[in-house]
Order: structure tokens, then C-alpha cells, then sequence
């Protein structure tokens, strides 16, 4: 059918028929459900009408879409058999109507008798095409074709009674429309052409194409221009009718109600009704008066009313009703004043009278009503005095007084409105204009849409916070709020608010939302902005297909400049920095200070995942020219990882991962380059997982076991104490060192885990050695920069110590260079003080592999300097200038009064010339391996003093450790 509908029509004509097939459903199904709401006599009318319609849109749909059907043949078509296939498709579905839906209702009847309509109607128009050639038929493409429109059609018939009470039975009409369309377009797929070589000879009344498009269109919009007319003007009668109807049946209710309202007003009313004669004398006063204020009824007409009227009100209330009196007026027979109650007290009421004229226009008599008002009055009293005060106090403050009134509309003011708005007109009433003409233009459609919702939804109170222009022509940030006064029928009478300047606070709101997601050195975007516009650059890229360039920036050797220059140096270079990395890139990249020297660039909008290579080259150039600092032109230089999305990460944080791991690369095999992530890259974080998994196992197996090597007095020969090395014992026996876990002491929680292990077991060695008589001397424990990110280091160790009885003058502990004198440096120095104060020893370890220098070794507290083993073996080069670091190290230890401790020692001569030169201590594979905390008493116990020369060496050849 889709191959019928493409290749074989006009698309257009196609269009044209799916439109009049729409209409005409649309119309008849609507007439068709407005005769089931119209009574039986009309019901025929509109049923034949709804049939006629129907059925007019069905031949029209089926010829406009044989107009379109195989344009390259001369087709005509015959009038004749046309007219009776109108007659037909019009004949069933007004049947259809009449037998389905005038009496009894069966809706699918009424649909069946349609649909066979439609079939009719289909075969007679493919009937009445002339051509040369003939028309093939497929048998079961058309049993389909009818089986498929008769249900469908059917369908309608059900769906329109099932919809018969909703506003319109939509659903009929698409039924339908179906119906009629997947009938002709499935039994047009199994129509085949079979050409003639003579042209037909054209008999009888015949038309072309263009001659039956004209008369297809006119009879279609003549027929449904009228039934439109004749339904529109139905409709309007009807409704008219039904208006009528309405309004009768709401003037009898209505009455009704005012009777009974009247009723229980006159037996409930809780005024005082009173009359009174032409000359004010009262005659009548309803049975409460007496009730309330204790005087009888006969005694209270006349003038007798005047005995309980308060002494002050008194000449006034006699004023106002003489002047009505002579007047004839009502509107001055108003007037409150107080009455004197039965117990003594008096209360506000509120009188009011209507005079009653004859035919001349005189007065007869007047009508009159006392109404309880005391509330009211006390209420007004409250807030006028609670307006006062807060006027009064507004005048200490900056807060402008406004209120406005919906009966007068306009608004007072009142406060600061002098010194906040300037305007000399605010001394009189404004008008709503006024206000509403010095609200910034941009807040305005926000301002009165959150205003309309407050007084509409029933609010007791309004507030927002617009730009409103001052007398200086300046734009300020302004708060307004009030209280919204309504009346018993909950409409707002009255608006009483204030108007505060809020334009410094909101400045410095800015500044600080500024200064939440920047750096205040650089000024660029912090991570958590950067955080913002990774994503929104990603997501943006997901809709767009493009790429994505993550770019994390180093500067190399930062730490050395910090600590040559000094810090206000560094901060130089960093802003210096930032300004070119601003100055070379795009616009539309990000650039963002992530912490210490490291920046990370995005470059969204990538067409081309290498596109980042230009705006790259841009950045390495700029960074080329030395910095400036004072007087000092200081070259840097950088190291960058990239990491493209959606190729290195479809997640934001993966794709830090990648661009992190390229940088690092970098840093290691080509400092001063930009390296591009690739996935070889990647196992090194896996490396790095798996060294945390491991650690992590280690730590909830129990198997982290302390390793001890001794430290040897060179001099003596004696054990001065141990190293406590951390070993892993699998659980096959295997003894693992702790490069297998190296990546754990990175981890600021694992390598807390670790160390808190570390010292809970040799601290319960060293008890177990001492419950024995043995005295291992010190016993140093390493620990990471980690252990000094939280301020609890000493009272952990003495935890420890407590929880085995033992003190802490028996422990060393072990820092490296890069913990000393790195960022934690202040705060390092400050733990170890408070170790030193408690009997701890600090050891500075691997001293010249790092950064630390003589005025470090002076600043810091350190007791220790042990020399790495990369130095050590050096000693057996022969080499003056290979020794040269160890001799200054020595020399510059014994000034300072601190020990030594060189570290790796392997051999006889290394140890002879550590001890000639004054080194304090050695540790290596020459004295002794690593050993397990049973093995340290055998040691201990085999050991000759001043011999080390001869026993070490036997040692080292009769023992094998891990």
C-alpha cells in the first residue's frame, strides 16, 4: 500500500483527500452526535443531513484521490456512473443513520451500513474510469480491503455512541476517516493496469481530470458550506434556547432563595431594626433593643432612646438626625456612637436609616437599623495605633511605607521615601501608573504576574524583589512586602507594605556567589564552576555530535620557584599564567584554576577530535615568553594531559581520569609537552586499583605485619634500635614487600588504615619483647603525608601506647622530604613538636633525594638525618666526587648535633667508610634483612659487640629472610 501511495499518485492530490476526508468525518460525526441530543422529531433531520455529508465526503475522497492515481494515463471518467455512485454512498449512510441511531441504537449497524457505502461507492468509481487499457483486480487484496473498512467503519458507529455525551466523539471521526481512506488506498495496491494499444473510444457523458476536479471541489464546498450553516445557525437557536431556559430556571431560584434569605434575615437578624414618624419620633424598635440595653421598649420611643446613647456622642448623634430629619435625606442618617448596656458597659454601634415618601415625594416615615460594631471599631483603633508605631519606627530605619487602596486606587507613603527615592511628588497620593512606570522594564511582566497570583490565590501576604528607578534616574535593588487587607468576601480592599533598598546587599550577595565559584588569586572559574561547564559542555556536545577537548595544565617545577622566590613569586606566575592561558584560547573555552599550579582547559564545539591542536599551539607559544616577576624574568614551562569526549570518557569524572593520566605522563617521559590520552595510559590506574583492593583486603584479613631491621651503632656494633617495615603475608604464606600496595600511602584514608595498623602491632610487640626481659632500643615507624591531614596524630599514637602500657620514648618516627617541606609543611612541623614534647624522635628519611635544604633542617624539628641508599651506593666508586654528599651530609649532621643513620648498606667497605667519616648508625642487607617480630629476641641475644666485620658478614651468609 505505501509503494500505491508513493509511486503510483499525486502526493499533492493525495494531501488534498486526506483533508476532505477529514472534514467531511469530522462534520458528519459531529451533526451525526447532535441529532442524539436533539428530540425525535428533529432527530431524523439531522441524521439525513450527517448522512448526506458523510456520504458526500466519501465519493469526494475517493475520486480527489483517483485524480492523483497514475498521472501518465489519459484517463476520463464517466458522469453517469459517478452520479449513481454518489447516489449510492450517499443513500447507505444516510440508512445507516436512519436504521442505526433514529430508533433503537446500534451503533455498529449504523457504521456497517457506511462502510458498505464506502465500498459502493469505491468499486463504481473505479468503474467509471475510461482509459486505454483495463482494470485487474486482486481478489484477496480487495476481500482485505472491504474486511478492514467494514470493521473500521462499524467501529465508528460504536465509538460515536460510546462518546455520544462528551463535548465532540472524536474518535468516530478518526475511526472513520480510517475506514474510508485504508479502504481505497488497500484496494488501490491491488489494482493493475493492463495497457491497450487502441485508444478508447469516449461514449456517452464523460469528463476529464480537470473538468471532474472542478466539479468534485465545487458540489464538496457547496454541500459543506450549507450543512456548516445549517448546523452553525442549529447550534444558535439551540443554545439561545437553552440560555433562555437557564435564565428562567436562575430567576425562579433566585427568588426563591430571597424569600427564604428574608425569612431567617427578619428571625436572625442580629440588628436592631427601629421605625420612626416623619419627625423622627420613634414608634417601633424590635424586641432586642430591650434585651441589650436594658430599657424597656415603651420607654425608648420618642426621644426616650437618648437615655443610653454615651454623654460625649450624645450632641452629635442629635446633630446628624435632625439634619436627615429637615434634609429628608439618608445618606446623613449615619452616624456611630456608643450605647450604654444593661450591665453598665458601653459599646460601639452603627445607626443608619432610609426615609419612605408618598406620591407627593414627602416623607411618611423613616426605617432604621442598629448594628454591633464595637469589634470593628476597637479594630481600627488597634491598627491605627499599630500603623503609628510602625511609622515612627520606619523613621529610625530606610524602609519606605506604602499603602495602597483598591476603592480609591492610590497609594500613600510614608518613611524614608525621601531618602531612599528622592521623588517630592510622594508627599500626595500616586496612582498605579506611577509605580508601575519606574519598575525596570525587564522585572515588570515577573512583578505584576507574581502580584495578580498573591491577590488571586487568597494570599495573606505578597513580597518580590524588583530594579525600580529613583529620582537621579538611577536603577536600585528594591524588597517590596505587605499585608493583603481583604473583606468578608475575600476580595483585597487594601495593600499596607514596605519598600526596602536591598541594592548593597544584593551587590554584595553577587560578590560572594562570585567568589563561591571563582579563584581569588587568578580570577578564573574554581572547580566547582568547572565542574558546571564540563557537563554542560558535554551535554551540549550529546545533542550537537561533536567533541569535547579536556585539557589538565601543570606547571613544572612550582614547588622549586615557591621556595626560591618565594610564594608572592609563585602567586605572580600564577596570575600571569591565567591572564595567557585567557589571552590565547578561544572564547569559548573555559579555563579554570583546580588548585596549586594545575589548571584545566575545555574546548567545547569541537568538530574534529584533533581540533584541539590549534588553540593548544596558541597556549605553548604564550608560554614560551619568561614571566615577569619584579625585576626577574623567570622562564616556566607546563605539562598537559588531554582527554577528548566521548572517545577517552563518557562520563565527566572518567574523562578527568584520562586527561589526569596523560598528564602524568607527560610529566614523567616529556616534561614541557602536551600529551593526548591513550588507552595504554589506563593501566596504570588499574595498576593503582588494584594496589588499593589489595591494602584494603590486607586490612580486613589482618595480614599488615610489621618487618623489623635493625640499626647498628658503627662504632660499637651494637642493635641502637629497629626500622619496622610494612610486609603483607598472604594467605599462602608469601611474604609480600609494600611496593605492592605503594598506591594505598597516596590514599588519605587507606594509608591512615595502614599506619593505625602499624603502630596497634608494634606497639604490642614491643610489650611482648619487654614482658620477656628484652630491650629492643628504638623502633621506628614511617608514616605518609596522609597521617598529618587530620590534627589527631599524637593522640592516636598515645592511644596506642596506652592500650599496650607502653610509653612513647622508645619510638621514632620516620617523615620524607616531600612531607616535611611540602604543603603540609606548617602544619607537619607543628605534630612533630608536639611528638618531640611527648619523648617521640623524628627521623628525617631518604634526606637528598628531595628539596630540603640547611635552612629546612634548622626550621624543622628533626633528631635524625637518614642518608638514602641511592648515595650509599655510590661509596663503592672510588669516586671523590660520588662520596662528595655523603661527606657534606656527615659534616653538616655533627654541627647540627643530630645523628645519622645511612641506610642500604651491602658491603664491608661501604660500612668502613660510613664509620671513618662519623656516620652514627647503618641499616642494610649487611647487618641484617628485615626479620619477623619472633626472630628480633634471637638476633638480639646472638649479637657480638665491636664485631660487626666478622659476625654481620657470618650473619648475612647463615640467615635468609624475606
Amino acid at each position: 500500500m505505501f509503494e500505491t501511495i508513493i509511486h503510483e499518485h499525486d502526493q499533492r492530490l493525495v494531501a488534498l483527500a486526506l483533508g476532505i476526508c477529514a472534514i467531511s468525518t469530522l462534520t458528519g460525526t459531529a451533526i451525526a452526535q447532535m441529532s442524539m441530543k436533539a428530540d425525535l422529531v428533529h432527530r431524523r433531520g439531522w441524521l439525513i443531513l450527517a448522512g448526506v455529508v458523510t456520504g458526500l465526503g466519501v465519493w469526494t475522497t475517493h475520486f480527489t484521490a483517483m485524480l492523483g492515481y497514475r498521472n501518465n494515463l489519459d484517463i476520463h471518467f464517466d458522469l453517469s456512473v459517478s452520479a449513481y455512485s454518489l447516489v449510492l454512498a450517499i443513500g447507505f449512510t444516510v440508512a445507516g443513520g436512519l436504521v442505526g441511531l433514529q430508533g433503537k441504537e446500534r451503533g455498529i449497524l449504523a457504521g456497517a451500513f457506511v462502510g458498505v457505502g464506502i465500498a459502493v461507492a469505491h468499486f463504481l468509481d473505479m468503474h467509471a474510469l475510461r482509459f486505454a487499457g483495463s482494470v485487474v483486480h486482486d481478489p484477496l487484496i480487495t476481500l482485505f480491503a472491504g474486511a478492514v473498512g467494514l470493521v473500521l467503519a462499524a467501529w465508528a458507529g460504536h465509538l460515536l455512541l460510546r462518546w455520544r455525551d462528551q463535548i465532540f466523539a472524536w474518535p468516530a471521526a478518526i475511526a472513520l476517516s480510517a475506514a474510508i481512506l485504508s479502504f481505497h488506498f488497500i484496494a488501490m495496491s491491488g489494482v493493475r493496469i493492463v495497457p491497450a494499444e487502441a485508444a478508447v473510444e469516449m461514449s456517452g457523458w464523460t469528463a476529464s481530470v480537470d473538468e471532474l476536479a472542478t466539479i468534485i471541489v465545487v458540489a464538496f464546498l457547496l454541500m459543506l458550506g450549507a450543512a456548516v450553516t445549517y448546523t452553525w445557525h442549529s447550534e444558535r437557536l439551540a443554545r439561545a434556547t437553552a440560555r433562555q431556559q437557564r435564565r428562567l430556571i436562575h430567576t425562579l431560584e433566585t427568588l426563591r432563595e430571597t424569600q427564604d434569605h428574608h425569612r431567617a434575615y427578619i428571625e436572625l437578624n442580629p440588628q436592631i431594626a427601629w421605625v420612626a414618624d416623619r419627625y423622627g419620633m420613634i414608634t417601633e424598635v424590635a424586641p432586642l433593643w430591650g434585651e441589650l440595653v436594658g430599657l424597656p421598649r415603651e420607654a425608648s420611643y420618642g426621644e426616650g432612646w437618648a437615655k443610653v446613647v454615651h454623654p460625649d456622642d450624645l450632641p452629635l448623634v442629635t446633630r446628624h438626625w435632625r439634619a436627615a430629619i429637615e434634609a429628608g435625606d439618608g445618606d446623613s442618617a449615619d452616624v456611630r456612637y456608643r450605647l450604654r448596656m444593661s450591665d453598665g458597659a458601653f459599646r460601639w454601634y452603627r445607626a443608619r436609616a432610609r426615609p419612605r415618601h408618598d406620591a407627593e415625594g414627602n416623607v411618611v416615615a423613616w426605617y432604621g437599623s442598629l448594628e454591633d460594631i464595637h469589634d470593628q471599631v476597637l479594630g481600627e483603633e488597634a491598627l491605627r495605633s499599630s500603623e503609628e508605631r510602625y511609622r515612627l519606627a520606619s523613621r529610625a530605619t530606610s524602609d519606605v511605607i506604602w499603602d495602597w487602596s483598591f476603592q480609591d486606587q492610590r497609594a500613600t507613603w510614608a518613611g524614608a521615601y525621601k531618602k531612599v527615592l528622592g521623588y517630592p511628588e510622594l508627599q500626595s497620593e500616586t496612582d498605579f501608573d506611577w509605580w508601575l512606570d519606574r519598575i525596570h522594564p525587564d522585572d515588570r511582566s515577573r512583578v505584576l504576574t507574581s502580584q495578580s497570583a498573591a491577590l488571586k490565590g487568597g494570599a495573606e501576604y505578597w513580597h518580590e524583589e524588583y530594579r525600580f528607578r529613583i529620582a537621579t534616574g538611577e536603577w536600585i535593588d528594591v524588597k517590596t512586602r505587605c499585608v493583603i487587607v481583604r473583606d468578608g468576601d475575600e476580595r483585597p480592599i487594601r495593600l499596607v507594605g514596605s519598600m526596602l533598598d536591598v541594592t548593597q546587599q544584593k551587590t554584595v550577595e553577587a560578590e560572594l556567589n562570585w567568589a563561591a565559584l571563582h579563584d581569588p588569586l587568578t580570577k578564573l572559574p574554581n572547580r566547582t564552576l568547572y565542574r558546571k561547564r564540563k557537563r554542560a559542555a558535554i551535554d551540549d556536545a550529546r545533542q550537537s555530535g561533536g567533541s569535547v577537548a579536556l585539557i589538565v595544565l601543570d606547571l613544572n617545577n612550582f614547588k622549586e620557584l615557591n621556595d626560591t622566590l618565594g610564594h608572592a613569586a609563585g602567586d605572580r606566575v600564577l596570575e600571569q599564567t591565567a591572564q595567557r592561558l585567557l589571552e590565547s584560547l578561544p572564547h569559548t573555552a573555559s579555563v579554570a584554576r583546580l588548585g596549586g599550579d594545575e589548571f584545566a582547559i575545555i574546548l567545547p564545539e569541537l568538530s574534529e577530535p584533533d581540533a584541539y591542536a590549534g588553540p593548544m599551539s596558541y597556549v605553548s607559544t604564550a608560554m614560551e615568553e619568561p614571566f615577569l616577576v619584579g625585576d626577574t624574568r623567570v622562564p616556566v614551562n607546563f605539562s598537559a594531559g588531554v582527554a577528548l569526549w566521548p572517545r577517552d570518557g563518557e562520563d565527566p569524572a572518567e574523562l578527568l581520569i584520562a586527561a589526569d593520566l596523560a598528564l602524568y605522563s607527560a610529566k614523567e617521559e616529556m616534561p614541557g609537552t602536551f600529551m593526548e590520552f591513550t588507552p595504554t595510559l589506563r593501566g596504570a590506574s588499574e595498576r593503582r586499583s588494584q594496589m588499593l583492593f589489595l591494602a584494603r583486603q590486607a586490612l580486613e584479613q589482618d595480614s599488615i605485619v610489621p618487618f623489623y631491621q635493625p640499626k647498628i651503632d658503627l662504632r660499637t656494633g651494637r642493635v641502637m634500635g629497629w626500622e619496622a617495615l610494612l610486609r603483607i603475608c598472604s594467605a599462602d604464606g608469601t611474604i609480600l614487600p609494600p611496593s605492592e600496595i605503594q598506591a594505598a600511602f597516596s590514599d588519605s584514608e587507606v594509608a591512615v588504615r595502614l599506619t593505625e595498623r602499624m603502630f596497634a602491632r608494634v606497639f604490642a610487640d614491643l610489650a611482648n619483647w619487654r614482658a620477656v626481659g628484652i630491650d629492643p632500643g628504638r623502633i621506628a615507624v614511617n608514616l605518609s603525608a596522609a597521617d598529618f591531614r587530620g590534627p589527631d596524630l599524637a593522640s592516636r599514637l598515645q592511644a596506642h601506647a596506652e592500650a599496650t602500657e607502653q610509653g612513647l620514648s622508645a619510638i621514632d618516627i620516620e617523615v620524607t622530604e616531600t612531607v616535611l617541606i611540602g604543603q603540609l609543611g606548617p602544619e607537619v612541623s607543628r605534630m612533630l613538636q608536639e611528638l618531640r614534647k611527648m619523648g617521640v624522635m623524628v627521623a628525617l628519611d631518604d634526606f637528598g633525594t628531595g628539596y630540603a635544604s640547611l635552612t629546612h633542617l634548622q626550621e624543622f624539628p628533626v633528631d635524625v638525618i637518614k642518608i638514602d641508599k641511592s648515595f650509599i651506593e655510590r661509596i663503592d666508586e672510588n669516586n671523590p666526587k660520588a662520596t662528595a654528599v655523603i661527606d657534606a651530609v656527615l659534616e653538616m649532621a655533627m654541627r647540627l648535633g643530630m645523628q645519622t643513620v645511612a641506610e642500604g648498606i651491602e658491603t664491608m667497605e661501604q660500612a668502613r667508610y660510613l664509620r671513618a667519616r662519623g656516620c652514627t648508625m647503618g641499616q642494610g642487607y649487611f647487618f641484617d634483612r628485615p626479620l619477623p617480630a619472633c626472630e628480633v629476641p634471637r638476633a638480639l641475644s646472638s649479637e657480638t659487640k665491636g664485631q660487626w666485620e666478622v659476625v654481620r658478614l657470618r650473619s648475612l651468609k647463615s640467615r635468609t629472610a624475606p
